[in-house]
């Protein structure tokens, strides 16, 4: 029996509509006030929306209490829809919780001028249950549930999914530890306790079946370093693997997990192969120095040689990195770009430093020669070795990079294009953002249109023309296939040269493969229910 029949709401407010927009934060605090015979109800909004849809959701509910799930990227909106609450029902009960309420506390609660009438630091669950007890003088708990203390005993968290709290949508995130045991000051988990806790087998079973019988397309695993452990990395991998075979709803499942380079071993890229998995893997930066100011070690050997296990197993990945890090200059930068190219990652996902709250950077960046935005996200202004105006061009860089590499599909051929170019990949995007500034690039269709006439106008500046046909060749059937696979679009292509011969290893050097392969003209057509 319910406490109460006026909800306690959960608001959420994700930064953009995608898979892992799903409010896992505050849905894990719901299955625990749940679990103590609260009536509770999940709201979700886009910041991109603002925050009076958000006001209207909640308020239309006639909630008792109202808590926030704060992020850097949603605090502000999150703060003006409190606001109007409280405005609108100055009696009602609000309270916060989350990174942002952990980490930067002051001006949130009623006492420092901010709308909340309490503030949970660190993780939510007991805390909330505790704080809504005590408001609402809740002293019964029902016979079906024995009290005992969350704490730090995962094992005693009711899951949010399979208390019917989630419906699992398109994407799923699947939280099978907590903790980190690297210390990288950049990253929120570094403070602290690096103990790495663990959900129970029972629990983390349960959910892979009902995430199959659900049948979800994709799963973010969202452990920090999945890898850390290597015997319990490849016990769940083969677990993943038994159920994925055991059931026909699991066809067609994308499963992503954040792994460590270092840490790779061919046991866990053949498993990861064999769940067709992509990994996120953080390189950051390609200079050990720079990398040792943020709390990491880098083995670029070593990196490399484990990279290489992933390309040889047939493992989709793509790597981080970071501009503006303490000690990182723009030529440095650069170089990390260049380096994350040539390890031909799937995608690169590259962000301007942010010096969040509660991270080692936020405590002594300062002192690291680091101006940050003091608002969120917390972008660098401005550091020792980069200037304003140079982190301005390295974003430049960075959006071209995306576009050219990210957007345009571009793993499958670029270094093979790039090489009879005599160029570096930094130097190739600088020239492509300088080339394309002000354009507004939208689909597919476009990106593949700039891509063709950039690189026409390089090979023909090198003198290169003749390899053309080839470059085309390459470009237009990966862009059809990743249309075919991603838009479900048939495209109908004329190519230059035989398909099974420029598609081949004997064109990843296009220079010898133009002067020795005849031209041989054809249309194909690239339909995605061929592939």
């Amino acid at each position: 029996m319910e406490k109460d029949s006026a909800p306690i709401v959960l608001a959420a407010a994700h930064l953009e509509h995608c898979p892992e927009a799903v409010p896992l934060g505050a849905a894990s605090v719901a299955a625990c006030l749940k679990a103590r015979g609260f009536s509770v109800v999940l709201v979700e909004g886009f910041v991109a929306d603002g925050s009076v849809p958000l006001v209207e959701k909640i308020l239309s509910l006639n909630p008792r209490a109202v808590g926030f799930s704060l992020y850097s990227w949603n605090r502000s909106i999150m703060l003006e829809a409190a606001r109007a609450i409280s405005a609108k029902n100055p009696d009602m009960f609000l309270f916060c919780g989350g990174p942002e309420a952990t980490a930067l506390s002051d001006g949130l609660n009623l006492k420092q001028g901010g709308p909340f009438d309490s503030v949970i630091k660190g993780e939510g669950e007991e805390e909330a249950v505790r704080i809504l007890g005590e408001k609402f003088h809740v002293e019964q708990i029902p016979q079906s549930v024995s009290y005992v203390p969350f704490g730090e005993d995962l094992s005693l968290l009711p899951s949010p999914y399979l208390e019917g709290i989630l419906e699992p949508g398109e994407g799923v995130l699947w939280e099978l530890t907590r903790g980190c045991p690297y210390a990288c000051a950049y990253c929120f988990e570094s403070k602290g306790d690096r103990r790495v806790r663990r959900f129970s087998e029972d629990r983390v079973r349960k959910e892979l079946s009902f995430f199959i019988l659900k049948k979800v397309s994709y799963v973010n695993v969202l452990d920090p370093t999945f890898n850390s452990d290597n015997d319990r990395a490849i016990h769940l991998l083969d677990m993943i693997i038994e159920e994925c075979r055991s059931s026909s709803h699991a066809v067609g499942i994308h499963w992503h997990f954040e792994a460590r380079a270092e840490l790779i071993t061919r046991a866990q890229a053949r498993r990861f192969a064999s769940l067709g998995a992509s990994l996120q893997i953080g390189l950051q930066t390609s200079d050990p120095e720079v990398s040792a100011k943020i709390g990491r070690v880098l083995d670029a050997r070593r990196f490399c040689s484990r990279i290489d296990i992933l390309n040889e197993e047939g493992v989709t990945f793509g790597l981080d990195l970071i501009y503006g890090l303490p000690g990182d200059t723009p030529e440095g930068y650069r170089k990390s770009l260049d380096f994350a190219v040539s390890l031909s990652p799937n995608n690169l996902d590259i962000f301007r430093l942010s010096v969040l709250p509660g991270t080692r950077l936020w405590d002594w960046g300062e002192q690291l020669g680091l101006k940050w935005n003091s608002n969120a996200p917390y972008g660098v202004i401005e550091t020792s070795t980069f200037t304003a105006a140079a982190l301005e061009m390295a974003e430049k860089l960075s959006m071209a990079a995306d576009v050219f590499y990210n957007r345009g599909r571009a793993v499958a051929w670029f270094n093979q294009v790039l090489k009879p170019l005599r160029m570096k990949a930094s130097d190739f995007f600088a020239k492509f953002a300088a080339r394309t500034e002000g354009l507004n690039i939208k689909d597919s269709l476009e990106i593949e249109k700039s891509q063709l006439d950039f690189l026409e106008n390089q090979y023909r500046n090198k003198k290169k023309a003749e390899l053309l046909p080839a470059v085309k060749d390459l470009v237009q059937y990966h862009g059809a296939w990743g249309r075919a696979l991603a838009e479900g679009k048939t495209t109908q292509l004329s190519f230059n040269y035989d398909p099974d011969l420029i598609l081949g290893e004997a064109a990843l050097d296009l220079e010898a493969f133009v002067s020795s392969a005849k031209k041989h003209p054809q249309r194909i057509e690239v339909d995605p229910r061929n592939l």
